[in-house]
């Protein structure tokens, strides 16, 4: 979506949670707001009358995998199928719903390891074209005979990375069919941004969506990017791009390092992003935080760097000394993100390859002990702070960016277990409307 100039748009008479309190009307212009409990009683522009709703800012996702989930979307899951024959008749639902797959190919997942099949079971339904189906715990594949061919293999069931480096890539015109189709659905959730990790071909990839894309999204994309090697990492910036907020809807973000790596290779890599400016974001493991320590006790600089998968525990002491922020997946336990926030570690919330309702998982977490401010910090100011971003974003205050949600109901006024029950009503992204479910 492309950031223009805007008539005013005053939210009144709701429940309008601030840095001071709970006021009753905002009003934002040009991507940001510009007063908080405005008492004139005269609004400009387009007014809109809460009745009594609740104000919030908009959701942070601090790690989706975006291009995965959507096109997750299009694919057959099977996590209900309990027979052969069940398999069957979703399968030839699916090929006769999809006459050209994405890929070119047909995909289905989530197959019960009670459920047996074989190439020929598929083969009775999609016997000319590529499919492939994939079980629930993603350890093999089983393919159709055209699939077998298409990828050179002459097996039929094959591992997931043997499949992956095989597979081919989306099409530029696949990319934008997932962004255009599956972007309302991350505002329907009252999200306004998403952090998005890309690896190796991230170039080429954040080309795509900065030139061709970006326009369309109903939300802020940050760009993570992740190599294999510190030769590709160097090349990336020498490109010129660095942690800022560049385009108004596309973010460069930080460089993600990978456990797998050898250890001198997560130092190497970690050095290089460190002295450039970068923000690093490190696996959860031993190796990658010894040398992230290393580096930053070496090169003073004032940076902000964040630790993938946080699970509390052993590694937490030193993510305090270091300063470092942790980003926790959207089914970690409560007491891991309770003892963070005990320590001064500040936690935001992600997805991973499944999107995860924020307010489900905030129910979720209120529901095992933590408090509804600790709760809705995951995904508010704890998720800007984490990116650089908490004297913008995070907090409704007069000059932050409006990206502002209504909900029908206060999360700090109902019972625990019906806070992921809570509907959007409105979502607002640098003051655009990118969600209204019609209640207002």
């Amino acid at each position: 979506m492309e950031q223009t100039q805007q008539e005013k748009i005053s939210l009144i008479n709701g429940r309008i949670h601030t840095r001071s309190g709970t006021a009753k009307n905002i009003t934002f212009e040009n991507g940001r707001i510009v007063s908080i409990d405005d008492d004139s009683g005269s609004f400009s522009g387009k007014v809109i009358d809460l009745h009594g709703r609740t104000v919030l800012p908009g959701f942070v996702d601090s790690g989706i995998n975006f291009l995965s989930w959507a096109e997750n979307q299009e694919r057959l899951n099977l996590s209900r199928i309990k027979s052969t024959k069940d398999f069957k008749d979703a399968l030839n639902a699916y090929f006769h719903a999809n006459n050209k797959p994405l890929r070119g190919w047909y995909i289905a997942y989530n197959l019960s390891d009670s459920v047996t099949i074989s190439r020929d079971d598929i083969e009775e339904v999609i016997g000319a074209l590529p499919c492939a189906v994939i079980d629930e715990k993603n350890t093999h594949i089983i393919l159709n005979t055209p699939a077998m061919n298409e990828l050179n293999m002459p097996q039929d069931n094959v591992e997931p990375d043997e499949f992956i480096q095989h597979l081919p890539g989306l099409t530029l015109d696949e990319i934008k069919y997932l962004a255009d189709t599956y972007s309302a659905k991350i505002s329907s959730l009252g999200i306004s941004e998403i952090a998005v990790d890309f690896r190796n071909s991230s170039l080429d990839l954040w080309d795509v969506f900065s030139k061709e894309i970006y326009e369309s999204l109903n939300f802020r994309l940050r760009c993570n990017f992740g190599f294999d090697d510190v030769g590709l990492l160097n090349n990336f910036l020498a490109s010129g791009l660095r942690t800022n907020d560049g385009l108004p809807f596309c973010k460069i973000g930080g460089i993600f390092v990978k456990g797998e790596l050898e250890q001198q290779e997560q130092k190497n890599m970690i050095y290089s992003a460190h002295l450039s400016g970068c923000q690093v974001i490190s696996d959860n493991n031993k190796s990658c935080l010894n040398a992230l320590e290393r580096v930053v006790k070496k090169v003073h600089k004032n940076s902000r760097h964040l630790v993938k998968n946080f699970t509390g525990g052993a590694l937490i002491e030193r993510m305090k000394l270091l300063n470092l922020g942790g980003i926790a997946l959207s089914d970690v336990d409560a007491d891991f993100i309770h003892e963070g926030f005990q320590n001064g570690v500040v936690i935001s919330g992600a997805s991973g390859e499944n999107l995860t309702a924020p307010l489900k998982n905030i129910g979720r977490l209120v529901t095992d002990g933590l408090s509804v401010a600790e709760a809705l910090s995951v995904y508010t100011w704890g998720a800007a702070w984490n990116f650089n971003n908490e004297l913008r974003r995070g907090e409704l205050a007069v000059g932050n960016d409006a990206d502002v949600i209504v909900l029908e109901q206060d999360p700090f006024l109902v019972r625990p277990e019906e806070i992921s029950l809570i509907d959007v009503t409105m979502t607002f992204c640098a003051g655009n409307t990118v969600y209204a479910s019609g209640a207002l």
